[in-house]
């Protein structure tokens, strides 16, 4: 009970599950024709992101609509598998309120990076989907992951290691999460249809975010270091 009234969180991440929920929910009444227009051409009338747009200081609702839509269920199903992952950890850490806001600064912050992408490249094109949240919550999670690492190395909690020692698990953990990202960001160069700016705005976004709200304290890290 005392470590959760330090992190202000709760056993059940329900702002994850919901805003998984509303991903679905927004992909399946995408499945009706909008407007007599058909489903898979209805995307970019329902508000996904376009640079061209948001330059021109228009549909700035855009940033945010496009994070909920996605191109067909294969891409939901991948960002909400990621999404419920990493999201259940760092939202019972962060807590309900914060989580929220990092879910939605990271998938605003992930678009405008786009946005600045195709202006540099002068490659524009609609953008659409939650992978600029999920990767801020990714990486919330990875300054999750090595802030406990350090602040474990500075307490000196494994007895049996020299003082400033990582533990092996906590190492482990360290490498998986920087493998993790390393291989994220590859698979994502590797798809030409995939839209990597959001992917790495997203990511930025959302570690800066926990650098800068994560509530101090002991962290929960029980379900990974299994």
């Amino acid at each position: 009970m005392n470590e959760k009234r330090q992190t202000g969180t709760g056993t059940v991440s329900y702002v994850n599950l919901f805003l998984i929920a509303v991903n679905v929910a927004v992909y399946v009444i995408g499945l009706i024709p909008w407007r007599g227009v058909p489903a898979a051409d209805s995307l970019f009338q329902r508000g996904a992101l376009y640079a061209p747009l948001i330059l021109k200081a228009q549909g700035f609702h855009r940033l945010l609509t496009s994070v909920f839509l996605h191109a067909d269920a294969s891409h939901l199903v991948n960002n909400m598998i990621m999404q419920y992952a990493g999201g259940d950890i760092v939202e019972r850490n962060t807590g309900h309120f914060r989580y929220l806001m990092l879910y939605i600064f990271s998938g605003i912050g992930g678009n405008l990076f786009s946005v600045l992408s195709d202006y540099m490249t002068r490659s524009y094109g609609y953008s659409i989907g939650a992978s600029g949240a999920v990767f801020g919550v990714t990486g919330a999670l990875v300054y999750l992951i090595l802030r406990e690492a350090f602040e474990g190395m500075r307490r000196g909690e494994d007895k049996s290691l020299r003082g400033g020692a990582m533990s092996p698990r906590m190492k482990s953990l360290v490498i998986r999460a920087v493998l993790m990202i390393v291989w994220l960001l590859y698979s994502g160069w590797r798809n030409p249809v995939v839209n990597q700016a959001a992917h790495v705005g997203g990511l930025i976004c959302g570690f800066l975010f926990a650098a800068l709200f994560m509530p101090r304290g002991k962290r929960d890290l029980s379900s990974l270091l299994q």
